[in-house]
């Protein structure tokens, strides 16, 4: 027997996640989301996973390129976050009008004020019943300015100052 779905939603949002950008590029068309499902997996060679919604525009992108960025976002870069966030059906492209988008070895778009950005060669996509899990070996590392990292909480964004912040009253 497994889960109920309502709880095992109400059980993961007590798992506070880091924030970050999934971008991708394909044949000159860009795509991205918001992501909390992202990990390290291994140090040597260094390996990222990322789980993502196999019926998304950006999964397709990911998948024909098989490349992506990973981007952590800054506590102030909510609102970036809300924009990858929000579900259109057409191309996202217009998705990155705001920040500063590089690209470096594989070509995927890379937020450069991110706290950090982790340009990667897709090298497993193991498709499991909505989702893909994307595993990404990095082949680089832009580092932005040091800030605080955006967290999602129980819903909601939050920061660790917010967390501290909550504690000390």
């Amino acid at each position: 027997m497994t889960a109920d779905d309502a709880l095992f939603r109400q059980s993961m949002r007590l798992l506070a996640s880091g924030v970050t950008i999934v971008a991708s590029v394909h044949e000159g068309r860009r795509s991205g989301l918001t992501a909390t499902a992202v990990c390290s997996l291994a140090l040597s060679p260094p390996r990222i996973l990322a789980s993502i919604n196999m019926q998304g525009h950006t999964y397709g992108i990911v998948e024909q390129s098989r490349c992506m960025s990973i981007n952590l976002l800054a506590e102030n870069q909510q609102v970036l976050a809300d924009h990858f966030a929000s579900k259109r059906a057409a191309e996202d492209s217009d998705r990155f009008i705001n920040g500063n988008w590089i690209t470096r070895a594989t070509g995927a778009p890379i937020l450069a004020d991110a706290l950090a950005a982790l340009d990667c060669r897709v090298t497993n996509i193991i498709p499991l019943d909505t989702h893909a899990i994307l595993i990404g070996e990095v082949d680089d590392i832009v580092f932005g300015p040091q800030a605080a990292p955006l967290i999602h909480f129980q819903g909601a964004y939050t920061s660790i100052l917010a967390a501290h912040t909550e504690k000390s009253s």
